[in-house]
């Protein structure tokens, strides 16, 4: 398909699902390297408008992609679901994760973005999209910041909340021990500052004590916030 035919096609992709009044920005302002040298690339942008189509481009066999926070105003499309638009209906700090298949190998990208303007007008939900506990997001960030935990540790330790969260999109987790487990396995590889850990499990004990941490969704909306506070402090 031609470069003209694909602007077309996300032009289209703006009316058909998307309301509000998009512009396509067409220049990519960061590509990360491929670590594993698996022939995975990642390309996007780190600023963006509110309102404005941005663009995402993972090249791999397999490609799924999650925004954190969640917004419901995105789109994949593309033989191997390769290409991502998406659009923000109020400034604050995004991560665009794209998790690729490559060589038999899956490799996570992530792409931090900085939304600025005013307010969408048709914004529904203010403060955060459904799935996110906005009250656990901001204890998250302030735990982070009370403790001094680094920004490399915060997005070490998001990294591995989202692994787990496109884990259970891939349907390779299936019940909340086995996302407690591979949390568990990728947490152990980091030097973790103990406060932030030993308050974390706090608020999870007393959740499942309570049975409210006892389904998938639940254990989703939980590590998903976890995740977005995390960003949230490390920015």
């Amino acid at each position: 398909m031609s470069s003209k035919s694909i602007f077309g096609f996300i032009i289209l992709l703006a009316f058909l699902s998307m309301p509000l009044a998009l512009v396509l920005k067409p220049v990519m302002e960061s590509r990360e390297a491929d670590p594993i040298g698996l022939g995975a690339e990642f390309i996007g942008q780190d600023t963006a408008e509110v309102g404005e189509l941005v663009r995402f481009l993972a090249e791999g066999e397999i490609v799924k992609w999650q925004c954190l926070p969640e917004t419901s105003d995105s789109e994949s499309y593309g033989e191997f679901n390769e290409n991502f638009v998406i659009s923000f209906r109020e400034p604050g700090y995004y991560t665009v994760v794209a998790a690729i298949y490559a060589a038999g190998e899956l490799e996570i990208f992530s792409q931090e973005v900085t939304v600025e303007g005013a307010v969408s007008p048709t914004e529904v939900d203010p403060v955060f999209p459904t799935g996110i506990d906005a009250s656990l997001v901001n204890r998250v960030t302030g735990w982070a910041k009370q403790y001094n935990v680094n920004k490399s540790t915060c997005i070490s330790l998001s990294e591995n909340f989202e692994e787990v969260l496109l884990g259970i999109e891939l349907g390779e987790f299936v019940t909340p021990g086995q996302i407690i487990l591979a949390t568990a396995d990728l947490n152990s590889e980091l030097k973790l500052n103990k406060k932030l850990i030993s308050a974390l499990q706090g608020y999870l004990t007393s959740q499942a004590d309570s049975g409210a941490l006892r389904t998938m969704d639940q254990h989703t909306i939980v590590w998903r916030s976890i995740a977005g506070g995390l960003r949230n402090a490390a920015n």
